[in-house]
């Protein structure tokens, strides 16, 4: 591929992970609103259907030109939030205030899937954090949806420290685990998560060539 054609689609990648940022800005300032007007609602779709595209966009040049985590990350996050947004507009009428768990869930699926696309076999650097945002989103959830009746408060401080024990022993159990199953962890020869993310695109570029 021409190495000027590679620089473009690598310069638009963050323009769009960028625009991507300030639309989820946007609609979220918007959905805070508690009356929106008409227009306003008709705007926030928009944003929403242009920032799904983006995410498809996004998702394309990462898995053709850049091969990076990070990008595919956030176009398939760009995408399946607006997905989540349009569902809760046209079919459950969500609040921000009810859904935004949800978020998280997506999140912590997509990281797994993503981390599983770029090294192609289980690592426990890309597996923790989506576990976690997993854990988050679907424990707020019980909350935000009403499963649960009790104050959020009540339950904190009452499972707050069961939870920091639970913690404890997974560490434990992650340091043992680990020391059994080295292909696991990533190794130093490994880049990681973010760390292979160059921070220029003429690094890029290399690469690529």
């Amino acid at each position: 591929m021409d190495s000027e054609v590679i620089e473009k689609k690598i310069k638009s990648i963050y323009f769009l992970i960028i625009t991507g940022v300030l639309l989820v800005i946007a609609c979220t300032l918007m959905a805070l609103h508690k009356e929106p007007s008409r227009s306003a609602n008709i705007l926030n779709l928009i944003f929403i259907i242009v920032q799904a595209i983006i995410g498809l966009i996004t998702v394309v040049i990462a898995r053709k030109v850049t091969g990076k985590f990070f990008h595919f990350f956030a176009g398939m996050l760009y995408f399946f939030w607006s997905m989540i947004y349009l569902a809760s507009y046209a079919f459950f009428s969500w609040s921000l205030n009810q859904m935004w768990p949800l978020l998280g869930i997506v999140a912590g699926i997509l990281w797994f899937i993503a981390g599983r696309w770029k090294y192609k076999v289980l690592k426990f650097g890309y597996l923790i954090p989506s576990v976690t945002m997993f854990g988050m989103g679907l424990w707020y959830s019980l909350f935000s949806f009403g499963l649960i009746s009790l104050s959020f408060k009540s339950v904190a401080l009452t499972l707050g420290p069961l939870f920091m024990l639970m913690v404890a022993v997974l560490l434990i159990v992650f340091f043992f685990v680990q020391q059994k199953h080295s292909e696991l962890v990533f190794s130093d020869e490994e880049t990681g998560i973010f760390s292979d993310e160059e921070s220029s695109i003429k690094s890029e570029l290399e690469v690529d060539e």
